[in-house]
């Protein structure tokens, strides 16, 4: 039997509402995961710290679109590592919906290694992100 009510339930009395990115607090400095939460542009710094750490494919307790595809071994010259970093950045962070865009990339080379300063742009704010490659 289908319940029966006198009072019509009508899709235009209900408003569509963000939902929280309430999350767990990552404690790095001390390899914990903390009881706090955080919400907002705390919960995407710590989105895109994870993404971005966390190889595609390899973990099964995330989905194919969580992660990245990073692979620098067959990257040669600046101007392809620099390309590619940019596609590799922006392709693994797109997949989060809080994440509008990322921009501004700016790169400093010290012997074998590069630091890539970024602009992380999402619904609760922008900040400057880096990653050492």
């Amino acid at each position: 039997m289908i319940p029966e009510s006198e009072t019509p339930i009508l899709n235009e009395d209900m408003e569509e509402t963000p939902q929280p990115s309430l999350t767990y607090k990552l404690d790095l400095a001390n390899g914990r995961i903390g009881a706090v939460d955080v919400d907002g542009l705390e919960a995407v710094k710590q989105v895109v710290f994870k993404i971005l750490s966390t190889s595609r494919f390899e973990h099964l307790i995330y989905s194919g679109d969580y992660g990245n595809e990073a692979d620098m071994g067959a990257v040669r010259g600046r101007a392809v590592f620099e390309t590619e970093i940019e596609r590799w950045v922006k392709e693994s962070l797109k997949q989060d919906d809080r994440i509008i865009s990322v921009t501004q990339f700016r790169f400093s080379y010290e012997s074998d290694s590069a630091l890539v300063k970024f602009v992380v742009e999402s619904d609760y704010g922008n900040y400057t992100d880096e990653l050492e490659v």
